[in-house]
Order: structure tokens, then sequence, then C-alpha cells
């Protein structure tokens, strides 16, 4: 069995990110993250955030909001952040709270600083391979790993475990433009072990820590866990559990040590690429 580490993934993207800059000596770009409230893994992914992007020398800027602000107030950040010529990049993170429009803030947000892929305009690039269009960094990040640990996927049964709007479904999309035959399944499949044993690749992305044991994968199959969840110790756990799908698998990627390094690697790159569309437009 083959661990996909996370981390020569991201120092293959962070040597791009560099030649970018070096290329452009004295550039800056700029990323506004909006978090609302104090949820523990938003925190711990904006630490990770401004510790890659202080290492490439790109700016991280902190928009921090109560958990019971408005939607006007949300909006008013937006609005402001669009508008600000130094911001290249705009991040929200997710879930946000019940009360808030999601939706609005999906609308609001210019296509060409929606680094995090979230906008309708930037959905619909992904189907229509637009170029210029981003995916949400999760799902991107699951292909760069393909990528780089050489996992074909052309003419390939692809499996993901899970429909959000974030990483399963536009990761069904970039897979089905790589040619990979792909099956998104949910709460709401029907046989889920039969169709996932079926999978090459199985990329679990349910949310459910250690949900997904040996019992779900085909022997010798890649498997990309997405989860970031919590044990009762504390402890960063995936969504796969990893020791028993280790003795069926034949490439699985760890949680941690895996996805997450790849994702904000990935997000940096992207803010490059805004920052691109931005200085032509």
């Amino acid at each position: 069995m083959e661990e996909l580490l996370g981390k020569p993934v991201a120092e293959e993207i962070e040597k791009e990110c560099l030649a970018f800059l070096a290329e452009r000596q004295g550039v800056m770009p700029a990323l506004a993250l909006i978090r609302v409230g104090e949820n523990e893994a938003d925190i711990t992914y904006e630490k990770a955030i401004k510790k890659r992007f202080l290492s490439l020398g790109l700016e991280v800027k902190t928009y921090q909001l109560s958990t019971d602000c408005s939607n006007e107030q949300l909006q008013e950040v937006l609005q402001f952040l669009n508008d600000d010529e130094e911001i290249h990049g705009i991040m929200v993170f997710l879930p946000l709270p019940s009360h808030l429009d999601k939706e609005a803030v999906f609308r609001t947000i210019k296509r060409e600083k929606d680094v995090e892929g979230i906008s309708r305009e930037n959905m619909a690039g992904l189907i229509l391979k637009d170029k210029n269009s981003f995916a949400p960094c999760t799902a991107q990040a699951v292909l760069e790993m393909c990528h780089f640990y050489n996992i074909p996927l052309a003419g390939r049964e692809v499996c993901i475990l899970g429909r959000s709007p974030v990483v399963g479904r536009p990761l069904s999309i970039l897979m089905t433009n790589e040619d990979a035959t792909v099956t998104l399944c949910h709460s709401k499949t029907s046989n889920i072990k039969e169709v996932t044993k079926r999978a090459d690749v199985l990329v679990c992305c349910m949310g459910r820590a250690k949900a997904i044991g040996s019992s779900y994968c085909k022997e010798g199959a890649t498997v990309i866990d997405v989860g970031t969840n919590w044990d009762e110790q504390g402890n960063q756990v995936g969504d796969v559990d990893f020791d028993t799908m280790a003795t069926v698998a034949g490439k699985i990627s760890p949680v941690p040590r895996g996805l997450g390094a790849v994702t904000t690697a990935v997000l940096a790159k992207q803010l490059l690429k805004a920052y691109s569309l931005q200085e032509k437009g």
C-alpha cells in the first residue's frame, strides 16, 4: 500500500507560484478571508492558509463577523472587497450559519475574485471547460494529487462519496472532463457498497469520521480522503478508516498529511490566477 502524501504535491505547486512571483518582482497579490463565528475547522484552515501564504510572500487579510451577523452586514463586507482593487481574491468559510443566505454570497462575489469557485459563473465555466474559471480548491486539489502521482483517470471508474456543492459535485465535473466514468453517491444511493467496489478511484468527502472502511473498496483501488473530522480524543481524522482501508487499497491519502496541504497550495495558485485575470482585465 502506497501513501499519497500531500507535502510533495504542495511543494510542486509552490514552485509554480514562486516562479510566477519571481517574474513579477514587487507584486503581492492579496487574499481576503471572511470568517463568520469561531468554527474550529475554519480557524485551523485559516492558520494553515496564513502560514502557507506568508512563506510564499502573499498577503492575507481576515474579516471576521460574529455568528449572529446579518445578511446585510455580510453583503456590505463582500461589496467592499469586490470594489477594493488591492484585494485579488475573496474566500468565505463555509458552511455559514443557517440564518445567512449562502446563495446571495455565491451571487455577490465577482467571478474574477472567486478563488474558491463557488459562484454560478465559475461552476458553469467548469462544465464548459472555460480556462478562466475557478474550481473549488478542495476539488481541484484531488485532481492535482491524481496528476502528481500519475493515477490514471481516462476510461477509469471514479466513485465520489458526497455531493456537496463545494467538493463532490464540482469534482464530478472535473473528473468527467478528465474522461473518467463518474458515479456520484450520496445518502439516497441504493446498494452503495456495490457501487463503490467497482471504482478504480474512490474519493470520500462525506464529512463523517472514519465512516468508510475496507468493505467499500475494490482490491488495489486508489482512495483519496477529503474528510476533516475530529475524534473523541480531539485528533484529526478523515472519512476513511485508514487502518482497515490500508489492508485493501493500493494507494491511499492519509488524514492528516494528505490533501490538506494540497488544498492550501491550490488556493495560492488560484490567487495568482485571479491576479493575472484582473491585471489583464
